[in-house]
């Protein structure tokens, strides 16, 4: 099965930059890997969907805030996502959206697209550096995503 882990966000946004992030240090943990690609996107709408074309899996993380404590992680599948379209901007629709576009066109989408949300604290404020709350919880967040997707199957340690 190729799996593609994309970081999601912009990395001159504080903790916008927590799934950049993540995806960088998973990379890390994991090694290279034949099955596994890591990438960063700090565009999205259809530029995921490019991206993910021919992979049988993807994984997307990036920020969330709902109130959560930062650093919590939440996994969602596309249904839990709603459409969006906004005729004016392709970059108004979200990633269920693009992914039902990409089917509907006949392209080669994943078949399993995963995305973990992680609660962040700031994603307005302009800097390269993540509020020390969320940095605090980065390796424990690495160790979740990596044990969900993966197993835990690196050995490695944060």
């Amino acid at each position: 099965m190729r799996t593609l882990v994309l970081g999601v966000g912009s990395s001159i946004l504080s903790d916008d930059r927590v799934g950049i992030v993540v995806a960088r240090k998973l990379e890390e943990r994991l090694g290279p890997r034949d099955d596994v690609d890591f990438g960063a996107n700090e565009e999205a709408g259809f530029t995921l969907l490019e991206e993910s074309l021919g992979y049988d899996r993807l994984v997307i993380i990036d920020s969330i805030l709902t109130g959560a404590e930062p650093g919590t992680v939440m996994r969602f599948d596309l249904s839990d996502l709603g459409r969006t379209i906004h005729s004016n901007s392709p970059h108004g629709m979200n990633l269920a959206t693009v992914m039902e576009f990409g089917r509907a066109q006949g392209m080669d989408v994943p078949d399993e697209v995963a995305i973990y949300a992680i609660e962040v604290v700031d994603t307005l404020t302009f800097g390269e550096e993540l509020t020390p709350a969320v940095a605090a919880k980065v390796d424990v967040i690495v160790e979740v995503i990596e044990r969900e997707v993966f197993g835990g199957t690196s050995g490695g340690g944060a």
